[in-house]
Parts: structure tokens; sequence; C-alpha cells
């Protein structure tokens, strides 16, 4: 099993941060009024492969991703490809940081396509949960879409879709291009067969 040299393990990490601050600041620019305005932007940005480093993004449960245990799983957005879990996970650290109250939800599917309540270690699905001015929101930016929870139904919302041109300038910013060169060059190690990269960061 392939693991991140310390020397990889700190710098996605330390890019990763700068990441998230880096966007809460560009974000602030506009001044977005509430959380679901911010999910919006954040979810235009996510579509349209400004957090992939190479300009693309694919949504893809079935991809032959890269098992580093040594890596948040969020990065993975960053080379282009990614599962729900990578996707939510990264929207839930994005929003937290903007300082929002989320919270990540395990799901289990059944044959039906039904969501149950799971643990992390039986889900199939995660999402993210939004409390928010006495309301509480469904999010889940891989199947592109926002509910808000009324009692026991869940109601489709329609958000907004216009976005500041500005904004789409400053990304991918060289945080995320960082993070991607990164996560290429194992994803071509895997491709030839290297499962082990002796460590000499110590």
């Amino acid at each position: 099993m392939l693991y991140l040299t310390k020397q990889d393990e700190l710098t996605t990490a330390h890019h990763y941060q700068d990441f998230l601050l880096s966007l809460k600041d560009n974000l602030m620019k506009y001044q977005p009024d509430n959380a679901l305005t911010c999910y919006s932007l954040i979810n235009y940005l996510l579509r349209h492969g400004h957090f992939s480093f190479n300009n693309e993004m694919h949504f893809s449960p079935s991809f032959n991703y890269l098992a580093l245990p040594s890596t948040q799983e969020p990065l993975q957005v960053m080379y282009g490809t990614a599962c729900c879990r990578h996707i939510n996970l990264l929207i839930n650290d994005i929003l937290r940081t903007l300082g929002f109250n989320v919270s990540l939800l395990y799901i289990k599917t059944d044959e039906t396509d039904t969501w149950h309540r799971a643990t992390p270690a039986t889900a199939n699905h995660v999402a993210v949960t939004l409390k928010e001015n006495d309301s509480e929101y469904l999010l889940d930016a891989f199947n592109n879409f926002a509910f808000q929870v009324v009692g026991h139904d869940l109601v489709l919302l329609d958000l907004p879709s216009s976005i500041p041109e500005k904004l789409l300038s400053t990304y991918p910013d060289d945080n995320v291009r960082e993070i991607g060169q990164v996560l290429k060059k194992y994803y071509t190690l895997q491709e030839y067969g290297i499962d082990f990269v002796y460590d000499y960061s110590y």
C-alpha cells in the first residue's frame, strides 16, 4: 500500500489549510448573505473544475482511487476525480471554515435507493447537514442538490445560479495545483505497479 512520504504529507496538509483560508477570504469579498448562497458558489466552483489542478471534475464512485491512509480524503477532489465521500467531506470542511454549523451524515442506501442513517463503517454514502436560523438543510454536492428538512419531509431547494466572474478567475489557486501534482505523482506510481515509496524525510 502506498503512503505519502512525510514531506508530501506535510506539503498537502499545509496547502489544504491554505486553500480553505484563501477560499474563505475570496468568498467573503462578495458578502454572501447566508450559508446556502455560499454552498451555491462552492458547488459551482467544484462542478466546473475550479478545485481541480487540471480544471476538470469527474464524479465517480468506481474509480480506482489511491488508498493513502495518511492523506485527508477531501484532497482527492484536487486530482479532478472524486466520489461522494471526498466531495462532501470537502464541502463540510469549507463550510466549517466559513463558520457555519455543519456535520457529516453517514447514509446506507438500500436496493430501492432509500436512505437510512448509518455509521461510518457501514455507510455507502455521505452527505452534509447544515443548521442555520432554526432551519436544517441536507446538502449533497456529489448529487448536486440541497434540501430543506421540514419535519419528516425533504423540500428540494432552487439555489442561486449566478456567480461573480472575478471569483472564477482566482481558481484553481496554487494550493490546488500543488496538491494535484502530488496526487498525480502517486497515481503514476500506482499505474506502474509501485506500492511502496521509501521515505527519506526523517
